[in-house]
Parts: C-alpha cells; sequence; structure tokens
C-alpha cells in the first residue's frame, strides 16, 4: 500500500509539553502553591485485567501506567501534588469493571481516569464514566463510544480497522490473493475483521473462508480444517491470545498448508512463543509499537520499562504509558482538574510520544497513530513491514510442517 504523503501535525503548545511532559510538570509544580501539596495525592483509578485469560496483554498495560506514575512523581508530581495509581482488578469481566469504576467514582473519589483492557469493558464502563464528566483516554480501539455518543472518553490508540492494514500490504506486495478469516465472537474482534474484509477488498485479495467462533472455544481442530480446505494463501486469525495459540496447534496437527499464519493480539505476547515453542516460528502479528522505533523518548521509554519491570515493552505497555503522559500535560496546561478544560485540551492535541503522534479527531477518535507487522523468527519477535522500520525481513513463505 503506498505510503500517504507525511501529514505535519499540528504542533500545540501541549504537543511540546509531551515531549518534555516531565520538565512541564516541574514548572507546574512551581507555580503552584505549598497548600496545594496539602490536599494529598492526585488519584487515577482504573480497573484492570490482572487475572483471567485476557490478563497477559492487561498487565502490560497497568504497567505502562505504572511507569508513567513513576515517572511524573520523580520529576515533582503534577500541580504540585504526588501522583496515586488507583487500580482494582476487573477479571475481564464486564459488569464488574462497571461496578469497579462506579466505586472509583463515588467511594474512592478519584481526580482522574484511564481505561480497562479491551472493547467490551471500556463499551460497559463509558455510560457511568461520562455521566460524571471524567474524561477516560481509553485503549479501546474500537471507534464507536468516540463517535460523539460519549463526549468524555477519548481514544488512546489506533482504530480496530487499522490494526491488520501492514499484514494485508504485505502479502498483498508478495503478491498473495485468498484468505481464511477466523473471527471470535466479541467485539473487537468481529470489527477488526471488518478492517480485513475491507482492506483485502481494496487490495485485491479475496476472502475464500470467513467464519466465527464462541470465545469460549478450546478445540480448534474443525475449523481449522474447513479452513484449510479453502486452500488460503494465507489465514489471518482476529484473536487474543489464547485462540490464536490453539488455532496455530491445530495448524500444525492437522499439517495445514498456508503461505502465511497471521493474529492480532497474540504474537504480540511473549507468551504466544513460550505457549507455543517452535510452532510460533514464522508467525505473524499486528502491533502498535516496537522498542526499535524512533519516537520521541521511546529509547529512555524502553530502559526505563525494562529496568522497572524486567522486560521490554509491548504496544500495550506504550499505548498505556502514552495515554498517561498525554492526560498529565494537558492537566498540567490547564493548571487545574477541570475535566471539560482537560477534555478540549487533548482534543485539540498534536503530540509526539513513545507510540507515534497522538492526534484525535472532533469527536475523540484516534487519528495519529499506526501499526506495525511483526514475525516471530528465531525465537524473538522482529519487526518486518513496513520495509522502512524493519529490524528484519519478513520470512515468507510459511515452511511445511
Amino acid at each position: 500500500m503506498p505510503k500517504p504523503a507525511p501529514r505535519r501535525a499540528r504542533r500545540s503548545p501541549i504537543g511540546l509539553a509531551v515531549l518534555g511532559v516531565l520538565g512541564l510538570v516541574i514548572a507546574a509544580q512551581s507555580r503552584t502553591s505549598p497548600s496545594r501539596a496539602a490536599e494529598g495525592p492526585i488519584r487515577i483509578g482504573l480497573s484492570i485485567t490482572e487475572t483471567g485469560p485476557y490478563s497477559p496483554p492487561a498487565v502490560f498495560e497497568l504497567q505502562g501506567y505504572k511507569l508513567a506514575v513513576a515517572r511524573i512523581n520523580a520529576a515533582g508530581g503534577l500541580l504540585g501534588r504526588p501522583v496515586e495509581l488507583v487500580a482494582y482488578d476487573d477479571q475481564g469481566n464486564p459488569s464488574t469493571a462497571v461496578q469497579l469504576y462506579q466505586k472509583l467514582l463515588t467511594d474512592d473519589r478519584v481526580d482522574l481516569l484511564v481505561s480497562p483492557y479491551q472493547t467490551d469493558l471500556t463499551s460497559a464502563v463509558a455510560p457511568i464514566v461520562n455521566r460524571a464528566k471524567k474524561v477516560m483516554p481509553s485503549l479501546a480501539a474500537n471507534t464507536e463510544a468516540f463517535s460523539g455518543r460519549f463526549p468524555y472518553l477519548l481514544q488512546a490508540m489506533t482504530q480496530t480497522a487499522r490494526y491488520m492494514v501492514p499484514v494485508i500490504d504485505l502479502a498483498a506486495a508478495k503478491g498473495y490473493k485468498t484468505i481464511a478469516l477466523l473471527v471470535q465472537d466479541t467485539q473487537f474482534p468481529q470489527q477488526l475483521a471488518a478492517g480485513v474484509r475491507a482492506e483485502a477488498a481494496r487490495r485485491g485479495l479475496r476472502i475464500v473462508f470467513d467464519e466465527t467462533f464462541a470465545p469460549t472455544m478450546t478445540d480448534f481442530s474443525a475449523l481449522v480444517l474447513k479452513a484449510g480446505a479453502s486452500h488460503p494463501d494465507m489465514i489471518v486469525g482476529a484473536t487474543y491470545l489464547a485462540d490464536s495459540e490453539g488455532i496455530m496447534r491445530a495448524a500444525k496437527s492437522q499439517k495445514i498448508a498456508a503461505k502465511m499464519f497471521a493474529f492480532s493480539i497474540g504474537p504480540v505476547e511473549p507468551e504466544f512463543q513460550k505457549g507455543l515453542g517452535d510452532t510460533a516460528e514464522g508467525v505473524f502479528g499486528t502491533t502498535l509499537y516496537f522498542p526499535t522505533l524512533k519516537t520521541a523518548g521511546n529509547a529512555e521509554f524502553v530502559q526505563s520499562f525494562t529496568a522497572m519491570f524486567g522486560r521490554a515493552p509491548d504496544y500495550h505497555a506504550a499505548v498505556a504509558y502514552a495515554s498517561l503522559t498525554v492526560l498529565a500535560a494537558a492537566v498540567s496546561k490547564v493548571g487545574s482538574l477541570d475535566q471539560t478544560k482537560i477534555r478540549d485540551t487533548l482534543l485539540a492535541t498534536a503530540a509526539p510520544t513513545v507510540a507515534g503522534d497522538f492526534r484525535l479527531d472532533t469527536t475523540g477518535i484516534q487519528t495519529g497513530y499506526t501499526s506495525y507487522a511483526l514475525q516471530w523468527q528465531h525465537g524473538k519477535q522482529e519487526l518486518v513491514w513496513p520495509a522502512d522500520q524493519q529490524t528484519a525481513a519478513p520470512a515468507l513463505p510459511h515452511p511445511a510442517w
């Protein structure tokens, strides 16, 4: 896919602030009277999936938030006050997340909010967050919540429909023509699949198999056998971690031949290779970030994250860190916790972050971030597409079992 001409970012004052957000926070503190510190910490609330099947990427997200808080506090706090993260485990359950955000708002009386992991949970808590008129930078990639319905929610990651664009782009560049599409029947995978269909049609690839499966499915043998019978050039999964692993196990056990295997979410996590071993070799995933990117502050972010948590960050950590950094810069620019002013400031923001250029449209949909294709090669992840960002060339076709 031809790359569009670079768009000049609207460098608002907050955009410059995010490049040096910690210095900006210090400046804000110096303008604040000592009595502000006596008010106690600024509390930032969220629920997060620390346990359950969706926990691996969610824990990365939580760690991104924790690092942002640590960096802000190391620079002197926010508005002259220390920052405290108030986090609860929602176990990946939307009704639990609703109860926890209600608790954060009414019992904990948090000053700021950030989002849970996964679209279904964000959609569940959106009404109560919006009624409370609390700004919430949200790591939900689906766009429905950010199209004017919930004006206090702002999208802080790449849109779902754009996730698989680099994979389809790479397949088209290799001359591949057919796709078998396997889709988990939940909100994020469904919208991602719609994006795959649209991008495939645009690039001249044909969907020869298209089937949904229940999120509780654990035996993928029959589904994968049916997909393989269509003899696709590539098998694409709109998936999370567990189901992408299950599909690859079934593909190997049945010796399903495809030139390319690609999945959302799963391959981006270290657990994918740990769970699959050699079966992970050659599998593609999509990511919204990579540690080698030359984005603003990324080298320092990778170093700090690795030192704090003993592993390199994934894209969930990066977008979480970026969203809280941008939120802190907006609060500092406003000079108060006025939620409407913070929201309006974020809507006008064009800010370089570790995840790329943060930029929103007038309804709060993210338009600045992009996505990349990675591949497991020799037991580690390599960024393989687009070519100008790659750490290794893509290894294709997928080897025979």
